[in-house]
């Protein structure tokens, strides 16, 4: 290891700061090379396999240590161990390795539509050691069992099934939340995370079953009124078909969303109103 990647990894091991990142890249930035894969201990001594590091995801791994550390560390406390997780949109594992490393007992379900990512995502579940974990390279949709067009790009945190950041799509097959879980007789789920960049409405169509029984317990799901514009769906339409299933919205803080300020986070902490 070289005397700059060293002081890369010990700077990675660094607990988490405000400006570690900001901080990172203007002491890092020019001696990384970008377009390579990447392999490296994170925190928690978790391994990563990352495609590159030119998407910020990768880069953020790299020098934090640690991807979107509120959002971690929120799951980390409230999912039990134990738990059913469902990850839609697990991308390389991000926000399902550091939760099934700190509670080994969780029962993990990991989707990601795209072929390439999928093939990091696997890699790092193996060599994570991780227990009890169960990987669909499939897109989750409303639509079950069908063929379609998604649009892989090297900035895979943004992969989709709009061509916003490649005109490069590969044929994935689809399903629907409510329709594997018929399948796998699999009753109710504990947890959810929902990242799909704008495309969250048809995840949601795609287990009204499970929402309108409220078999789904927590659901965490990103909202970016850009990313619903891209998937030429209405601003705001994910979060309107989840309260009109009978759940209240909040933030990661547990105020009531309608009290949240937009640019302080972006995802949303849906519960069952019983």
């Amino acid at each position: 290891m070289k005397p700059a990647d060293k002081f890369l990894s010990l700077y990675r091991s660094l607990p988490w700061f405000k400006g570690k990142m900001r901080l990172g890249k203007m002491m890092f930035n020019a001696g990384i090379n970008h377009a390579a894969p990447a392999f490296f201990k994170a925190h928690d001594g978790i391994f990563y396999n990352l495609p590159n590091t030119k998407e910020n995801l990768g880069l953020e791994l790299l020098i934090n240590g640690v991807y979107e550390q509120d959002i971690v560390q929120f799951l980390k406390k409230k999912i039990p161990d134990g738990a059913v997780y469902f990850d839609i949109g697990a991308n390389i594992g991000s926000l399902g390795l550091p939760i099934v490393k700190a509670k080994p007992g969780i029962r993990y379900y990991g989707f990601e539509a795209s072929p390439l990512v999928f093939q990091y995502l696997q890699k790092n579940f193996i060599d994570n050691n991780i227990a009890h974990y169960e990987l669909y390279n499939k897109l989750v949709h409303k639509d079950d069992a069908q063929s379609m067009k998604f649009y892989q790009s090297d900035l895979y945190g943004k992969s989709s099934l709009a061509p916003t950041y490649s005109q490069d799509y590969v044929m994935v097959n689809s399903l629907s939340i409510d329709r594997f879980c018929a399948q796998e007789n699999i009753t109710s789920i504990d947890w959810m995370k929902v990242d799909v960049q704008g495309f969250e409405l048809y995840v949601f169509e795609g287990m009204k079953e499970l929402l309108n029984q409220k078999k789904i317990k927590n659901i965490l799901f990103e909202f970016e009124p850009w990313a619903e514009e891209q998937a030429k769906v209405s601003i705001g339409a994910a979060k309107e078909y989840i309260e009109s299933r009978g759940y209240a919205l909040f933030s990661l803080q547990g105020k009531p969303w309608a009290q949240h300020e937009m640019g302080t986070g972006t995802m949303i902490w849906a519960k069952p109103l019983f």
